[in-house]
This record gives structure tokens, C-alpha cells and sequence, in this order.
């Protein structure tokens, strides 16, 4: 991957041909060479990529890795922009979007946020015709995430990356605690509920704010509502000693942050290097903060 974010300016047709021509090299470090050589004319070089000849075997993962390059630079500097704004922000939606973007470059964030909006809209239409008690709404959108429709833990597959991309679980319907408790506080703050996320140890939940005594919604086991000495039994029980301050607000970097690790552990298990390096990088902006 390029040293920087920013790209250099095209040199002639000619001399892209001639570096297309030169990525088809059987040497690997040639090819490797004119791999980052390309990658840093950023995504004014796509339509020669796009161009260039589909029946060689050779060339192809290597196209396909230039143009995943360049798409993760593009990813890098939309990150960076949101990440410089993230510490003033409560709303982490468009951060995980972003994440999403990580395996999914082409996503239309827009369509998802329209699914978030459908679903809070589906929700108050049904179950919000009057108004309720914020303990008594958090119940209700459990039941509806949950129960009408049909989202839950992925267990038989938890090491997936797919149940950490927000994209991916709305389409599916599965995911892991952080990625449905996003889900769950998404649609709940479309619906003016005081939610927020809580990385407890071992197990992400979403808080009830304003509530006494205290509530959590374990998204991951269907929206079951606990109570802090719930949460104190499972830090406890997990060997770890217990500290209220386990179960207060995330703030949207340490949560990012939190879903970036999930990946990085999943990708370096699975030795995808490129995309455990991606993640990496992110995590270094976040970690500038």
C-alpha cells in the first residue's frame, strides 16, 4: 500500500499501457514493483485497470489487488475525515458504515441508512402509536428486532467477518453482540430513544439511559433486558473483578476501535494479510485521537 493517502498525477497513456504490460512479468517482485507503481496514480488509473485484458490468469489478481488499493486509499481519507469529527460526535452509524467499506467498497450507504430509516418507521408505525415509557419502548423494539424480525446471534458461524460489516447483518439478519447492539441503537435513536453503547468486557450491550436502576439490552441473546448485577456475574464470572465503571457509555472511537480489533483478530487468524494490514490502518487513525 502506498506510504500516504494521496495519489500522483498521471503520466501518459503510453507509459500506463507499458506498466500494464510490464504487471504480467512471471517475477514477482517485478510485478509487486508495478503493483504500487500503479496503485499511487490513485483512481484516475481504474479505467486503464478496467480495460486491460480478462484472460490472463496471471494478471488478474493482480489488477484486483491495485484496484482494491486505490479503493482502500479512498477508504482511508473518508476515514480520517470522520475520525478527525468523532470525538464531538454521539452517533457512530456513519463510522461502522464506513468500516463496512473495508470488504464491501462499492456500498451504498445510503440504501442502509434508507433500511435503518424503514425499520424505525415500520416499528413507530406499529408499536409507537402512542407514546411510552423508554424502559417499555426498549421491550417492545426487542421484540421487533428480534422476535418480528428475525435478527440473532450468529453462533454456529461468530468468526465471520460478515457479522462485524453493518451491511451484512441488515441483510442477513445475523451478527456478533457489537455489530446487533449497533443495529439496535440505530434504529432506536431514529426513535428518539436514549441509548447507548457499552463495551463491557467480553460482551458488548446497549444501555438505557436515564433508567434507575440501570438497564442493558443483550442484543446478541435476543434483547434480553438485564440489570448491573447481571453484568457483575458475567465480568465476575469470566475472572475479572468488577468495577461500575465497566458499564459506562463507550465513546464512538473506543467503540470503532473496539469492531476494528474484532476484525484484525479474525483476518490475522485467517493470515489475510492485506486486509488485517487495511484494518490496521484504521486503527492507527483511531488511535491518534
Amino acid at each position: 500500500m502506498p506510504s500516504d493517502t494521496t495519489s500522483v498525477s498521471l503520466p501518459p497513456d503510453t507509459t500506463i499501457h507499458a506498466l500494464l504490460r510490464l504487471l504480467s512479468d512471471p517475477n514477482e517482485q517485478v510485478a509487486r514493483t508495478i503493483q504500487n507503481q500503479l496503485t499511487r496514480f490513485g483512481s484516475d488509473v481504474l479505467p486503464f485497470l478496467d480495460q486491460a485484458g480478462t484472460d490472463d490468469a496471471l494478471l488478474q489478481p493482480r489488477l484486483a489487488y491495485i484496484k482494491e488499493e486505490i479503493r482502500f486509499g479512498q477508504l482511508l481519507n473518508e476515514f480520517k475525515k470522520f475520525v478527525s469529527q468523532s470525538a464531538r460526535q454521539e452517533d457512530w452509524e456513519h463510522g461502522t458504515f464506513l468500516i463496512s467499506k473495508l470488504a464491501y467498497p462499492n456500498l451504498d450507504i445510503p440504501h442502509y441508512v434508507e433500511c435503518l430509516d424503514n425499520l424505525a418507521e415500520e416499528f413507530r408505525t406499529k408499536w409507537l402509536a402512542t407514546e411510552s415509557p423508554s424502559g417499555k419502548a426498549a421491550r417492545l423494539l426487542s421484540n421487533f428486532l428480534f422476535k418480528d424480525k428475525g435478527f440473532s446471534g450468529n453462533r454456529e458461524e461468530y468468526y465471520d467477518p460478515d457479522n462485524s460489516y453493518l451491511n451484512r447483518v441488515i441483510d442477513s439478519r445475523q451478527g456478533i453482540p457489537i455489530s446487533l447492539s449497533a443495529l439496535y441503537v440505530f434504529v432506536g435513536k431514529r426513535l428518539g430513544l436514549p441509548l447507548a453503547g457499552v463495551g463491557m468486557p467480553g460482551h458488548f450491550l446497549v444501555k438505557l439511559e436515564g433508567e434507575t436502576p440501570a438497564q442493558f439490552v443483550d442484543c446478541f441473546n435476543g434483547g434480553t433486558i438485564l440489570r448491573e448485577q447481571d453484568c457483575e456475574k458475567f465480568i465476575t464470572s469470566s475472572g475479572m473483578a468488577y468495577d461500575p465503571s465497566l458499564l459506562e457509555k463507550s465513546s464512538t472511537p473506543t467503540i470503532l476501535a473496539r469492531m476494528l480489533r474484532n476484525l484484525l483478530s479474525i483476518y490475522e487468524q485467517e493470515s489475510e494479510e492485506p486486509m488485517a494490514r487495511r484494518v490496521r490502518a484504521l486503527l492507527e487513525l483511531l488511535e491518534k485521537e
